[in-house]
């Protein structure tokens, strides 16, 4: 592509994003270079990753106006900017990783791809939402996938985004995800944050959740992708906790990266371990393999500053 061609790409990007996009964008960029005042040096402005980010939370922004409206926030009593930030932050990650790993190991794909993808990061994240701060338990929220079941307002948006399932992926041809998920109770309904807990949480639920975005995404997957996704999931978790490893000590929740004598190098060593196994197994690991090791760099930086990592997450990508 020439640059006035993505030059082009990028204007038409931003000019499609909503209202709600625009200015999302506008307080990530002002965040980014206030965080970055003082620097040594400014990263250069680069229109191919420019193209690529808009155009990342363009799919984003399209899957967050097709389903969170006004009169939802309304009923459920969210400022919807704010659930802006909260839904399309952690969907623009998920689209990064999980598009930049079909592409590490040759698997093609398509914005309908990337919409399920997103759908996705959604439901992650209000099921942990709901679980974390509102406090439903596993068996409650499993409750609002069964429509025949009346639920608390606050899970309308959980039974919404379940109920989209079968029209961004049939089961004819999704097979393998929905059989799948038959063992979501078995792998993700003894999570819990304990010491005890600790090291199943990456060993059995990070796993199954990595494959429900890979599943959802596309019907089949090579098995080398297979081999690697264990690693990459345990990765992501140990991500998270680290980057919640404070406010999770304020709440009493015991994580994996609580256990070990030093957070920082347990994900460093978990990195290298993922680099190893994609160098191995994947066809194009490059790209894959910089990104995750440029997460890996800048979260553990953003905890050594005290920033917040997740509100941070324009100038941490």
């Amino acid at each position: 592509m020439t640059g006035v061609r993505m030059g082009y790409e990028v204007l038409k990007n931003y000019l499609l994003l909503s209202k709600e996009g625009k200015c999302y964008l506008h307080k990530s960029i002002a965040k980014s270079r206030r965080s970055r005042k003082g620097a040594e040096k400014t990263a250069a402005f680069n229109l191919r990753q420019t193209h690529y980010f808009l155009r990342t939370l363009r799919v984003c922004d399209r899957v967050f106006a097709g389903q969170v409206s006004r009169k939802l926030c309304a009923e459920l009593g969210w400022e919807q900017l704010a659930m802006y930030a909260r839904f399309v932050t952690y969907g623009w990650f998920c689209l990064m990783i999980w598009g930049k790993i079909l592409d590490a190991f040759g698997v093609a794909y398509d914005e309908r791809a990337e919409e399920r993808c997103v759908l996705a990061a959604f439901t992650h994240r209000e099921w942990n939402d709901l679980s974390d701060l509102e406090g439903y338990s596993f068996k409650e929220l499993c409750a609002s996938f069964d429509y025949q079941v009346s639920i608390p307002q606050a899970m309308t948006f959980l039974r919404k985004l379940k109920q989209l399932e079968t029209r961004f992926a049939p089961p004819e041809r999704f097979g393998r995800y929905y059989r799948h998920m038959e063992g979501f109770a078995a792998a993700c309904g003894t999570f819990e944050y304990t010491p005890e807990k600790a090291e199943i949480v990456l060993t059995h639920a990070a796993p199954f959740i990595a494959r429900v975005f890979m599943y959802l995404m596309v019907p089949e997957i090579p098995e080398g992708l297979e081999e690697t996704l264990p690693a990459i999931a345990r990765w992501l978790y140990m991500l998270d906790e680290l980057a919640d490893l404070e406010q999770d000590k304020k709440n009493n929740r015991i994580t994996y990266m609580h256990l070990v004598a030093d957070p920082e190098k347990a994900l460093q060593d978990q990195f290298e371990q993922c680099r190893q196994i994609i160098t191995r197994n994947a066809g194009h690991p490059e790209k894959l393999l910089k990104f995750m090791g440029m997460i890996t760099s800048r979260v553990i930086q953003a905890r050594k500053n005290r920033a917040d990592v997740e509100n941070g997450f324009f100038n941490i990508c």
